[in-house]
């Protein structure tokens, strides 16, 4: 049974006049922007309604289950007992016609069940593979399961006639104990995003539900909404294991905690926003992460050969740039396993310590208590240290201590937030650091971004249009060379990409380019001088990765569209 891609179904459904040409492209760059599958931005974006869109698939032997927009009202005609006895999920219904999907056709109980629960006269049996049956049903009813138990225990206490304050009592109550349903329903999520291998899971209060969404490989996809009375009692739930104060809803909050999820011990970090629905809340996970060696970052051969020269230096400060989540840290961390000595001494200052590194001291700023970026550097000087890391530099006081320290002998290493390598000196001089400062201890930068890697399960070579190839300055490509994308597949989550990777600019700082410093050079001329020194652009190295077959040119074209300041 041959598996139907995302973009098989999206050129099916525009064959079949669901949409037009012009609304394929726009749901197709919606797909590979957000991985949302291509029935659901169709119904998003009101194209076409939830019946013609079933009916066409169904007509067209899609067996994709969660392309289908199955019924929520069908689902609530069945028990969990009977669909996971027999296997079968309810998908929508037109007519007399009910459809549905078994893991095995032939059940004829399974059939007659399906009748009696929904009353529907007519059964329609949509062909799909046993493991995609059970998937679906687990996904659908165990959660579902979750909710309505919670829903009853909501619904009995209004039923007592408690107060409000009687009524956060109980929540507090409930959401205390190991086997409360709502409990179970968060640490599912949790459970979740760390097999979807998510960094961030978010909670969001709509008008409709709550939003639960998670943030993989960098982009947000949509979960499920639960319903409104639920808010609360979720929202309860994470707030009391992140230790915050549940009766305090008006002021952003902060808070962590610890799970064991699947044989791993899990840190999340959490934090709370006031909405005008209630309060939204984002839970990062801070897995316990294996240190990644440099070699293993991305770094092409001949740039990793140039950064590690650059690192044998003892003294001076090199940057690493780029916008917020592009693995910054993770660089950082690696160089300091990389250059690590016990015949040296190494301090970090982090917010907060996501890695723990033998064999170095790590602190972590506490900005309420007053130890800030400036007051922790200035104390670390304090301990004779050799190598010095500073995860972010965001000030004029941080970054003249951080270059200063560079200049009187010591090795340090931080980040900024900046577009492209030679922006970095730009902002350092924006920031109120005196030239000479910069000019005597810069000794490289190295800017970065992460891309999704193309899926292994569902890579398919394609040929780019004129008009990408044209946008990122590719004149011609070489013969021979094949490019790939993936077509979207249950193992990427129908993204077509699977993990991520980085690309990089590495500029080191000539002695040219220290003079060009002292006179307050403007990033175009030092970047024209970091070209001549050998840097190559993020869009030069990430176009590379594409003729490896690494990663799509879609993919480098939205990742280095900011590359130029």
């Amino acid at each position: 049974m041959e598996s139907w891609s995302q973009l098989r179904i999206a050129d099916a459904l525009r064959d079949s006049k669901v949409i037009t040409e012009f609304q394929y492209q726009d749901v197709l760059r919606a797909h590979r922007e957000t991985g949302t599958r291509i029935t659901h931005i169709i119904l998003q974006k009101r194209i076409a309604n939830r019946t013609k869109i079933n009916v066409t698939l169904a007509q067209l032997g899609v067996n994709d289950l969660e392309s289908y927009l199955i019924d929520t009202e069908l689902l609530e005609k069945f028990r969990e007992d009977q669909v996971k006895k027999h296997m079968v999920i309810p998908l929508f219904a037109v007519g007399s016609k009910v459809y549905v999907s078994l893991a095995d056709p032939s059940d004829i109980e399974a059939q007659q069940m399906v009748g009696f629960a929904s009353g529907f006269t007519q059964i329609r049996s949509i062909e799909a593979s046993p493991d995609d049956v059970r998937n679906l049903v687990n996904k659908h009813f165990s959660r579902r399961e979750a909710i309505n138990q919670a829903m009853r225990e909501m619904q009995n206490s209004q039923v007592k006639g408690e107060t409000a304050v009687e009524d956060r009592r109980f929540i507090t109550q409930a959401v205390s104990q190991s086997e409360a349903p709502i409990v179970k329903l968060v640490d599912d999520y949790l459970t979740r995003a760390l097999e979807e291998n998510a960094s961030d899971v978010h909670f969001e209060p709509q008008e409709d539900g709550l939003r639960i969404r998670m943030r993989i490989d960098g982009h947000l996809q949509t979960i499920e909404t639960v319903p409104v009375t639920l808010i609360g009692s979720v929202t309860s739930r994470i707030k009391i294991m992140s230790q915050m104060k549940i009766d305090l809803r008006m002021v952003p909050q902060d808070g962590r905690f610890s799970r064991a999820i699947n044989n791993q011990e899990i840190d999340f970090r959490a934090s709370s926003f006031p909405g005008i629905f209630g309060e939204s809340l984002v839970i990062r996970l801070l897995k316990r992460r294996f240190l990644i060696p440099m070699e293993s970052l991305g770094l092409s051969p001949e740039i990793l050969k140039r950064f590690e020269s650059a690192l044998r230096s003892d003294r001076g400060i090199f940057l690493v740039t780029g916008p917020t989540g592009c693995g910054k840290t993770t660089t950082l961390v690696s160089i300091l396993n990389e250059i690590r000595d016990p015949t040296k001494k190494t301090v970090t200052l982090e917010n907060p310590v996501e890695y723990q590194i033998d064999g170095i001291v790590q602190g972590q700023i506490h900005p309420q208590a007053g130890f800030t970026w400036a007051k922790g550097l200035r104390a670390i000087l304090r301990h004779d240290p050799n190598i010095i890391m500073v995860a972010e530099i965001r000030d004029q006081e941080t970054a003249s201590i951080a270059t200063e320290a560079g200049l009187t002998g010591h090795f340090v290493l931080s980040t900024l937030h900046t577009n492209n390598a030679p922006g970095a000196i730009v902002r350092l001089l924006e920031m109120g650091v005196e030239p000479y400062l910069i000019a005597s201890s810069l000794i490289g930068v190295l800017a970065q971004r992460l891309v999704r890697v193309i899926c292994p399960k569902c890579k398919q070579e394609y040929s780019p249009t004129p008009e990408l190839t044209a946008t990122l300055g590719i004149k011609e490509i070489p013969s021979g060379l094949k490019l790939y994308r993936g077509t979207g597949c249950r193992e990427c989550r129908h993204t077509g990409y699977h993990g991520r990777t980085g690309i990089f600019e590495l500029m080191l700082v000539t002695e040219k380019m220290r003079q060009m410093i002292l006179r307050n050079a403007g990033t175009a001329e030092i970047e024209i001088e970091a070209r001549k020194n050998g840097m190559k652009t993020l869009r030069e190295d990430g176009i590379r990765k594409s003729l490896r077959g690494l990663t799509s040119l879609e993919e480098i074209l939205s990742a280095t569209q900011d590359h130029t300041m």
